[in-house]
């Protein structure tokens, strides 16, 4: 090993530590957050409340609880953990932070088992962890994501280490078919992974394969009997309803990964320069059968890439949906870092992009909407009140939480259905699950939830941004105007939808309480 190379060696793994220290910190910073940091936490926790209470969580559509589009294998963890601890967003919150954790340990681990040197495996934890503002900062989010992804790379690390071990090969199939239950988008790696078991663990594929129909096939047949057959609708039939955006698939999306990932780009290219133009190499690879750790990462890194597209495509998907594609990209790269020659310079590109993803935010939409001539502005400093709540925004939090928190009463929050449950309440419908069910339930809903206003059921009703046409006529009769909170007094969320961080344009929408009128 040259001089250089052992510098970078060094050099990365240094880099690697400090994104795990940052990404520490900012998770610390984050988990105490009192209120949603992206805006969809509290159905999650309202889903887990509902099966806490022995309630349906995929029933009929109604005004009281429509749930997201999704496996319910989250909100059950949450369930379960909620007897014990606080079911609130801090444990949702606990529960991601501790899956990136295991997403760290399974990049470090898959990377050693092909051989290569600790240095290599620090660059996948690392390449991972400076993802994070790229996928909108949701590693820590009350959300299913970072589940998801831990069980199925564990799943795929077990499948690439099950040759000649039956009991390897049943566990990484029950742990991939576990990811299907927390994010059903786990299907298409189902299918990546049978590609992948035939190269690394051909005799066994079929057990594997086997393990995950009869969890994942079996328990949607049961799932469809316990909720009279609205399991499915919600968890696929519901998502054709969404539009499909063509130009996300086809080209933003990869113009994203480029954008925000250059080093790497010119990393992989280096690559697969080398395993096309030395012949003597790669026969050796291929002679020695070191080339199936490589090519089974690289199935497992396509399709992740592929999901990503996939999911990005979808209507209002935010890039939460690349977290598939930045951590299978990372394992791969890891994985074919050359080691001896050309070693130093990929060493180098590797530590070019995690300083890079440190300093330096990517925004695509000046590229998105003038093409090069948008390259200059699509790349700004790193602002760390992007992503670790400002004083002023978390004492705001902490006071209309504690409000909240104070005497109960009725809430209604279209945008925080969790806010009910913080004011004593039973949790009501989201704006989200307002817009996932077809236009007949939505309009029911909506009349529901007016003719609930119009009684005056409710205490005080929060707004974000404009009041919805369907409930202004019996807002305006029953509730008089109260506080109503602009700029810099908004309580906004840190991450995806009205956040500054998570917003291509601003939302400058006002938040608008409204309290009932006095008989």
């Amino acid at each position: 090993m040259s001089e250089w190379a052992a510098r970078l060696r060094a050099l990365v793994v240094g880099l690697a530590i400090a994104w795990a220290v940052v990404i520490a910190a900012v998770f610390a910073s984050r988990i105490g957050f009192p209120l949603e940091l992206e805006w969809m936490e509290g159905g999650s926790l309202h889903t887990a409340l509902r099966l806490q209470q022995g309630q349906a969580i995929y029933p009929e559509p109604s005004a009281e609880f429509v749930p997201f589009l999704y496996t319910p294998l989250y909100p059950a963890v949450l369930a379960v953990l909620g007897w014990v601890l606080p079911l609130g967003y801090v444990l949702g919150r606990a529960v991601s932070i501790a899956a990136i954790g295991a997403v760290a340990a399974g990049l470090w681990r898959l990377v050693r088992f092909e051989g290569k040197p600790r240095a290599h495996a620090a660059a996948a934890v690392g390449l991972f962890l400076s993802g994070y503002v790229f996928t909108f900062r949701w590693y820590d989010v009350a959300r299913a994501d970072s589940l998801f992804l831990a069980l199925l790379l564990w799943g795929l690390i077990l499948l690439r280490e099950s040759a000649g071990t039956r009991r390897r090969a049943v566990t990484a199939g029950v742990l991939v078919a576990a990811a299907f239950w927390a994010k059903q988008t786990a299907a298409v790696f189902v299918l990546a992974s049978g590609v992948g078991g035939l190269i690394v663990a051909p005799r066994l594929v079929w057990l594997y394969a086997a393990t995950i129909a009869a969890i994942d096939g079996g328990g949607v047949l049961l799932g469809q009997w316990l909720t009279e057959g609205q399991l499915w609708t919600y968890i696929y039939k519901l998502h054709q309803s969404h539009a499909f955006n063509a130009v996300r698939f086809w080209r933003k999306t990869w113009g994203m990964f480029l954008h925000a990932a250059p080093f790497l780009v010119v990393l992989a290219g280096l690559v697969a320069g080398r395993w096309v133009s030395e012949r003597e190499w790669r026969k050796e690879h291929v002679r020695e059968g070191r080339w199936r750790g490589p090519a089974y990462w690289g199935v497992m890194a396509a399709a992740g890439l592929l999901v990503s597209a996939l999911g990005y495509s979808t209507q209002w998907a935010e890039p939460n949906a690349f977290m598939p594609g930045v951590c299978f990209a990372a394992a791969w790269l890891a994985v074919v870092l050359p080691v001896g020659r050309g070693e130093a310079p990929a060493l180098g590109l590797v530590a070019a992009q995690l300083v890079f993803a440190l300093v330096i935010e990517p925004t695509y939409q000046p590229i998105q909407d003038r093409g090069l001539a948008g390259l200059r502005d699509s790349y700004v400093r790193q602002d760390p009140w992007r992503t670790i709540p400002p004083a002023g925004l978390r004492e705001r939090a902490a006071g209309l939480r504690a409000e909240l928190e104070g005497e109960p009463r009725a809430i209604l929050a279209l945008h925080r259905p969790w806010w009910s449950v913080l004011a004593g309440g039973p949790g009501h419908v989201g704006s989200m699950g307002i817009h996932d069910v077809p236009k007949d339930r939505q309009r029911q809903i909506e009349a529901d939830l007016a003719a609930a206003v119009s009684r005056g059921d409710f205490a005080a009703i929060w707004i974000d941004g404009d009041v919805p046409g369907w409930l202004r006529g019996p807002l305006r009769r029953r509730y008089a105007a109260g506080r109503q909170l602009a700029g810099e007094e908004r309580v906004l969320p840190m991450t995806g939808y009205m956040s500054a961080a998570g917003m291509v344009t601003p939302w400058t929408g006002v938040q608008h309480e409204y309290v009932r009128k006095r008989e």
